[in-house]
C-alpha cells in the first residue's frame, strides 16, 4: 500500500468519526462538533482535514513559464502552446512523491489567465493554445483522488491593478475572474492569494468583500493570503513562503502551509536551465517533511512544468526518490483545538490616533521589501480610535498584528505591544472597556476577545510595550463565531 493510499484512509475514517461524533450528539443538523476540549466550528473541521495533507505539489505554471520577467504587463502570448501538455503526468509524479494535492497558479502577477476568462483576452482561449489548463487540471487530480487548490494573484500588472487607486471596475474585474474560477470547477479545496496585502491593500481591495463572495461560492474554502505573518490575519491557514526565510517556530500548532522550490527556473518558474538542474536533495526534503509534520504545516513543493506543459525527467525523478524515503508519520494526532481569531473582518474607513500615522494601523502594506507600520511617540499611555463607519452588531474581537518584515524571523519585536485596553463607542466621545490585558513580546499576532457588542468606533490603548514606542502592522476588527452586520 503506497504513502498517498495510507495517508488518506486515515482522512476517511477521521472525517467518519467526526461525522459519528455529530449525530451521536443528536445535532445531525447542526455543523458543530464536540470534543474533549472545546466546541470544534466548521472552520476548525476544515483545517483539521487541510492539516492532514501534509504534503502537495505546488504547479508554478504560467507566461513567466515562457519568459516573462516577474511582474511584467502585456508579456506575447503568442508562444503559449503547449500541445503535450499533460495534467495527469503531473498528478502520477504528485502520488509518486506521497503528495495529496496540487495547487495551481491560475494567474500570477503579469495577469496571464489560464482559463477562458470574461474579462479579458489575455488568457488562454486568447493564445494559441486555446484549451482550458484550469479544467485540465482540477479534471487530472481529481481523477486521481487528489485535493484541488488554487493560486491567485490580486495585483495585476496587464489589468492596471496595484498600488495605485482602483476604479470600480477592477474591483468588478477581480470578483468577476474570482467568481468563474468558484463556479466553473466544482468543490475547490483552498485558495492560495498572492499580491493582495503586500501589494494591492486589503482595504483597496475589501477582504471583507472578497471573503464574503468565497464563502457564498464555496463555504468550504480555506482562504490565506501572501502576508509572511505567522498568525491568523484575514486567513484560515498561516502562509509561509521558504525562499524567503519563512519556517513555522518549533512549537506552532496552527494549521499551515509552506511553499518551496523543488528546482530553480524563472523566478518560482520554468526557466532555460531548469531542465539540466539538480534540484532539491531528496533527503532534504524528506528531513523537512518530518519536520513540518510535527509542527502541522503542510509543505507545498514546486514544480515546474516546462514550455510543453510537462515535467521534465529530472523534476520527475527527484518526485520519486522523495516518495521511496518518506513515510508519513500515522500516529501524529490531529491539529489540536485552534484559538478563537477573527473570521469575519469589518474594513474600517478612518483612525484618528495619539501619535503616528494612525492611517499605517489600518491599510499596513509592504513598500519595497519592508511593511509600514504605525509607530508611537516614546511615552504611554498612546491610543488609536479606529472609525469603522457605521455602527456594527455582532463585534467580539481585535487583533494587534505587530511590526515584521518579510523575512518573518526579522520582525521587530521592539515596541511590540505588552499590555492593552480595547474600548468601544457609538459617538466617539463615550466609551466603555470591554477588553484589557497583557500580550506576550513576540512577533505573533494577537488578538483580544471581548463579549458581542455593538459600535462604530472602537479603541486601542497602549498601556505598555517592548521598549519606549510601540510598533504595530496593522489592526483588525470583527468576530470569530458570525458575521458582523450593520446595525443601523
Amino acid at each position: 500500500m503506497n504513502v498517498h493510499t495510507t495517508l488518506f484512509q486515515t482522512l476517511i475514517v477521521r472525517s467518519l468519526l467526526l461525522v459519528f461524533l455529530v449525530v451521536g450528539c443528536g445535532m445531525a443538523d447542526v455543523p458543530r462538533l464536540v470534543s474533549q476540549q472545546n466546541i470544534i466550528d466548521p472552520l476548525e473541521n476544515l483545517q483539521r482535514e487541510f492539516s492532514e495533507h501534509r504534503f502537495g505539489m505546488f504547479i508554478c505554471y504560467n507566461i513567466m513559464s515562457y519568459g516573462a520577467r516577474w511582474g511584467e504587463a502585456n508579456h506575447s502570448i503568442e508562444e503559449i502552446n503547449p500541445q503535450p501538455l499533460d495534467c495527469d503526468q503531473w498528478a502520477d509524479a504528485a502520488i509518486s512523491a506521497g503528495m495529496t494535492y496540487g495547487l495551481l497558479t491560475t494567474k500570477h502577477h503579469e495577469g496571464f489567465c489560464l482559463w477562458d476568462s470574461a474579462t479579458t483576452e489575455y488568457d488562454v482561449a486568447g493564445a494559441p493554445y486555446k484549451q482550458d489548463v484550469v479544467k485540465k487540471f482540477v479534471d487530472a487530480f481529481r481523477k486521481k483522488g487528489l485535493g484541488v487548490g488554487l493560486y491567485y494573484s490580486i495585483c495585476d500588472s496587464t489589468h492596471h491593478i496595484g498600488r495605485k487607486a482602483l476604479a470600480p471596475d477592477r474591483i468588478e474585474f477581480i470578483k468577476t475572474q474570482l467568481t468563474e474560477l468558484l463556479t466553473n470547477y466544482g468543490k475547490i479545496d483552498f485558495l492560495f492569494f498572492d499580491g493582495w496585502y503586500w501589494n494591492t491593500g486589503h482595504n483597496q481591495v475589501s477582504f471583507r468583500e472578497i471573503r464574503e463572495l468565497i464563502r457564498e461560492l464555496q463555504p468550504a474554502c480555506l482562504v490565506s493570503d501572501n502576508t509572511h505573518i505567522q498568525g491568523y490575519y484575514r486567513n484560515d491557514y498561516v502562509m509561509f513562503e521558504y525562499p524567503m526565510g519563512a519556517y513555522p517556530p518549533a512549537d506552532n500548532q496552527l494549521c499551515s502551509a509552506i511553499c518551496d522550490k523543488l528546482v530553480g527556473g524563472n523566478g518560482w518558474f520554468w526557466g532555460e536551465h531548469t531542465p539540466a538542474q539538480k534540484g532539491l536533495d531528496p533527503q532534504k526534503a524528506v528531513k523537512m517533511l518530518k519536520e513540518l509534520e510535527e509542527r502541522y504545516c503542510t509543505y507545498m513543493l514546486a514544480c515546474l512544468p516546462n514550455r510543453n506543459g510537462l515535467l521534465e525527467e529530472n523534476q520527475l525523478n527527484l518526485l520519486a526518490d522523495i516518495g521511496k524515503l518518506w513515510e508519513p508519520d500515522m500516529e501524529r494526532p490531529p491539529l489540536p483545538p485552534q484559538p478563537k481569531h477573527i473570521s469575519y473582518s469589518v474594513m474600517p474607513v478612518n483612525a484618528e490616533a495619539s501619535s503616528g500615522d494612525a492611517s499605517l494601523a489600518i491599510d499596513g502594506r509592504m513598500n519595497g521589501v519592508k511593511y509600514t507600520e504605525w509607530t508611537t511617540d516614546r511615552e504611554f499611555p498612546q491610543h488609536i480610535t479606529i472609525d469603522l463607519g457605521k455602527s456594527w452588531s455582532g463585534l467580539e474581537a481585535l487583533t494587534c498584528v505587530p511590526a515584521h518584515r518579510m523575512k518573518p524571523e526579522r520582525s521587530i519585536k521592539e515596541g511590540n505591544v505588552t499590555q492593552y485596553r480595547v474600548s468601544i463607542s457609538q459617538d466617539n466621545v463615550s466609551f466603555k472597556i470591554v477588553s484589557e490585558g497583557e500580550w506576550e513580546a513576540d512577533a505573533r499576532v494577537h488578538t483580544a476577545l471581548f463579549d458581542n457588542c455593538v459600535a462604530r468606533y472602537v479603541k486601542l490603548e497602549v498601556l505598555g510595550a517592548n521598549g519606549d514606542f510601540a510598533q504595530v502592522g496593522e489592526i483588525d476588527i470583527g468576530a470569530w463565531s458570525a458575521d458582523p452586520q450593520p446595525a443601523d
